[in-house]
């Protein structure tokens, strides 16, 4: 396919990525959401790809997922549950890429479905989940024990004193209907770890105003890259959330130190 033909063919299709196909040729993705973009790139360039297996939940049209296939991964798999036809139809066979798309939801992941991964990223996905910390577990289970995730979701702006989630609803939310779910960095942090996920690395955007009446500016943006260590977890509370357990039968006070 010729430069002339992709570049007819980009007006066929929605895009929210801008990537270069060719030089001077780009896909006519969202301006306004470049600068955070750049922040997932930042931390994706740190990372050695070499021979990895790369996930890349809520890939959209693959901005991330190119960039880790020319750092040299290995087998780079894209899931979203709105799947970009342009990425499928268009960008894949022009740029000659291996990456995989398919259509699926991150409730419906599991590691029968494409293996484990060495590197996960997760972009601009959890703050939209009605079941984030369900999701949190999916996306640790497909990550291997020693590998990255790369997760970057709206945070809610306050003083972590507390772990907390705050969910917005109507008039009151700081971006649309789908925005329901809204950490703030202590509460994911904290999570992380339940999980076995710990954050090596973070980097806020900084922009909101501490005003309590301003509901559109308690929120900020962060990137994280974190390490999965099975040995964070704690078994007896795994066994508790996730299996069955003696915990409350036993002799004695219920503990699960």
């Amino acid at each position: 396919m010729d430069v002339n033909e992709i570049r007819r063919r980009l007006a066929d299709y929605p895009w929210y990525h801008i990537i270069e196909i060719a030089e001077g040729l780009k896909t006519p993705g969202l301006e306004a959401c470049v600068y955070g973009q750049q922040k997932v790139l930042r931390a994706i360039r740190n990372l050695d790809f070499r021979d990895k297996r790369v996930l890349d939940i809520g890939c959209r049209d693959g901005l991330y997922s190119f960039e880790a296939e020319k750092r040299g991964a290995n087998r780079v798999v894209g899931i979203d549950n709105d799947l970009s036809r342009g990425a499928v139809e268009l960008l894949i066979p022009s740029l000659r890429s291996r990456v995989e798309m398919h259509e699926m939801n991150v409730i419906d992941l599991t590691p029968a479905a494409f293996g484990s991964f060495d590197v996960v990223f997760f972009a601009g996905v959890l703050y939209h989940l009605r079941y984030p910390f369900y999701c949190l577990k999916k996306v640790s289970d497909v990550l291997k024990d020693g590998g990255t995730l790369v997760l970057e979701t709206a945070v809610f702006a306050d003083a972590n004193r507390h772990a907390l989630l705050y969910c917005p609803t109507g008039k009151e939310n700081p971006y649309e209907p789908t925005s329901v779910t809204i950490f703030n960095l202590k509460g994911l942090t904290d999570n992380l770890l339940t999980l076995g996920l710990r954050v090596e690395h973070q980097e806020l955007e900084g922009n909101f105003s501490p005003d309590p009446t301003d509901e559109k500016k308690l929120v900020d943006r962060v990137v994280m890259t974190c390490r999965k260590d099975l040995a964070l977890l704690n078994p007896k509370l795994v066994r508790y959330w996730d299996a069955v357990h003696t915990i409350h039968s036993q002799r004695g006070p219920a503990t699960v130190d």
